[in-house]
Order: C-alpha cells, then structure tokens, then sequence
C-alpha cells in the first residue's frame, strides 16, 4: 500500500505541475497588457471561405452580416464551398450572390474542403487574405474592419473572438459559452496580453494566403484548426487574437449530440498528437520558445486530464479520508459555479437567464473526463452531421 500511495504522489505532482502552467498563465491577464502597435496601414483583401455541408437555413445571416460589414465590399470575397450536400445549399449561395467552389474530389472533412481550396487558388493573386468561417456563423458588423487592423500589427494568423448565437436557449448551449468564455480570457487574452501567440479555434479566423502557400499547409487530421496550430507553432509564427473581432456560433442544445461534437475534437485533437509529435519534440529539442511548449501542453491535455480525474479518485479512495472527499467536491462545485458567475459579469451578459447554464457548467466541464479517457484509446474520427437550424440575424442576437 506505501508503493501505491508513493506512486500515486509521484504522478500527481507530475499532473500538478501541468495544471499549475495553464493556472499561473491564467491570472496574468489582470497583470500586465503588452502593447501592440501598427506596422502598417494596408486594407487587405479577404477571400472569405465557408465549408457548408447541408446549411441552407442558416447559411443566409452570415452571408447578410458579411454585406453589413464596415469594410470596404469591394475588398471582400465570398466562396461558399458546398460539399456531400443533400439539401439546396449551392442553390441558395447561388441566389444570395455568392461565388462558388465546389470540391470534384471526395472530401470528408472540412480540412479536405479547404485543402482543396488552398490548392485551387494557390496561383491566384486577386486577394492576400483567407477567413475562415462555419455556415452557422454571424458576424459582429466591425469583424473586418478589426481583423484588418491585427493583420497590419503583422501578425500573419489571427483568431476572433467566439461569442455564442444561442446563448440563453438552454443550460447546454449557456455552458458551451462558458467554456468559450473561459477560453477567451485565461487562454486567448493571457497570451496575447504577454506578447505571445493563442491558438485556432474552429472558425472564425483570418490567415494570410502568403504564408499559406509558403509552408505548404494542408491539413491531415479531422481537426485543421488545432493542426493549423501546431504546425504555426513548429514553424515559429505565432497566433494574433483579437477580442474585438466577434462572431457567433451556433451551440447543440441536447446532451447527446454535445458529447458526440466534443468526443470528435479531442479525437481529432489526438490525431494531431500522433502526427506531429515528433516535430514538435525536435523543435523543441533544438530550439525551445513558448508556443512550442505550450502546443505541446495543450496537445497533452487530454491525456493529463484522462489520468488526473481517475487518480484523484483512487487519491481520495485510498489516502485521504471520505470526508475530505466530499468536501472537495463541494468545493470544486463551488469554484466552477463562482467562475461561471464571474465570466457572465466579465462579458457583460444577463445573469439571470444564464442561471440555468452557471448551475450546469461543472457537469458541463466534468463530463469531458469520459470523452478524454475514451478518445486516448481511440482517436479514429468518424465525420458525424451536426445540424444548424438557430437562423438569427446579427440584429436579433441577444446579449
């Protein structure tokens, strides 16, 4: 028994300090602000790319909100790129103005369809510019306006800042904002306030065709944002944000389909892992640097997590009393219950509808545990339909 209590310390203080990384990074935003400043005052020109599979109901908001931008039109391109469509999607972009480009290759996943794209305006110098956006996206009307602003502080990738289109629908989709939220500020903010990169999260983001083409990027894995990362961060380009970049998404409502998306990140996530750890160790090896470490503690989080969770159980089980087990939980309710609480009031939204969401955010939060354990023994990734049907203009979006 004295092995197994010394084994389980060992292990926890190894888990411990990957914690305390992402705790102490955490509180610096409120510390410092690292200043950023224009190198240039040029108005690029976006050529925006929008990967739609079945969006015909949610497909014309974003598209309006692109024509309400602050943003000189004539330098903005629209492609939708309908693929493995049973519905009018192509039809619909069509009737709503939009140019499009539509995969001959068999693609099944979102990193294909822009793979294919990439390749398909490689030798077209009409724009300088991709963004990257989900059919169910709305933007705020100054997104343009303020990626072109961070693209001119010379950052040559950029992620905006992800704010929820069904916020107050139910506890489900309140706490997917939450943990967006929680992202935004301890990750996002944190690293950009101490002048380092962030990392791609989904949608939402500008990246410059040039340094597209430069590094050859063309995703392999069923998650092209988290390997856009990786691979910037091999590279040593770090990551821009932008707070004042915002877009909506849409969030699932039920449980079911809300473990069946995140199960598909993470194992999308360790997919990554597993191509690219070796370079990432070798660069690493050769020249560490912040965004090098911190890929490679992001990519091994899931992997922290799937051991963390069942060793403090066993810690609790087999060394401290049931008592202290209780009270932890109580206490790690409480936490995540008063973090929620304080996000809402950070971002300035209602509190009172997001209640229910506040309540729910620690089984919100714990029930990654079971997808983390799962997707560590099985990263094969399975394309499963997510359907979008919340159609809200920027207009009617409440906060």
């Amino acid at each position: 028994m004295e092995i197994f209590r010394i084994i389980i310390l060992i292990i926890n203080t190894v888990l411990f300090i990957h914690s305390l990384y992402f705790g102490v990074l955490a509180v610096l935003p409120f510390l410092t602000n690292k200043k950023e400043k224009k190198i240039s005052n040029k108005n690029h020109i976006f050529r925006v790319l929008i990967a739609a599979r079945n969006e015909e109901l949610v497909l014309k908001p974003l598209i309006d909100s692109i024509k309400k931008q602050n943003y000189d039109h004539d330098k903005i391109q629209i492609y939708v790129l309908p693929n493995n469509c049973t519905d009018n999607t192509k039809q619909v972009a069509i009737d709503l103005g939009c140019s499009i480009l539509e995969p001959y290759i068999k693609t099944k996943t979102k990193g294909e369809v822009l793979n294919f794209a990439f390749d398909k305006f490689k030798n077209d110098n009409t724009f300088d510019t991709y963004v990257i956006f989900d059919a169910d996206n709305v933007l705020d009307k100054n997104f343009f306006k303020e990626m072109n602003n961070k693209l001119n502080e010379g950052y040559k990738i950029i992620q905006g800042f992800r704010d929820t289109k069904n916020l107050y629908q139910n506890c489900i989709s309140g706490s997917y904002a939450l943990f967006f939220y929680l992202q935004s500020l301890f990750v996002y903010e944190t690293r950009r306030r101490i002048g380092e990169g962030c990392s791609i999260n989904g949608t939402g983001y500008a990246v410059l065709k040039s340094y597209i083409d430069n590094i050859n990027y063309r995703a392999k894995t069923s998650t092209e944002d988290i390997e856009l990362t990786t691979v910037s961060a091999i590279n040593r380009e770090k990551i821009g944000y932008s707070r004042k970049a915002i877009f909506y998404d849409e969030q699932v409502v039920d449980f079911k389909t809300s473990m069946k998306q995140r199960k598909r990140w993470i194992q999308g996530s360790m997919q990554v892992w597993k191509n690219y750890r070796k370079s990432l160790f070798k660069e690493i090896i050769k020249q560490n640097n912040f965004q090098l470490t911190e890929d490679l503690f992001v990519l091994t989080l899931p992997i922290n997590q799937a051991i963390a969770f069942p060793l403090l159980v066993l810690t609790y089980i087999f060394v401290l009393p049931i008592n202290i087990f209780l009270v932890s939980i109580l206490i790690g309710f409480i936490g995540e219950v008063l973090t929620a609480f304080l996000l809402i009031i950070y971002f300035k939204k209602n509190i009172k509808k997001m209640i229910p969401a506040i309540l729910f955010f620690p089984i919100f939060h714990l029930s990654w545990v079971p997808i983390y354990i799962y997707s560590i023994f099985n990263s094969k990734n399975i394309w499963e339909e997510i359907k979008h049907t919340r159609v809200l203009d920027i207009d009617e979006i409440e906060n």
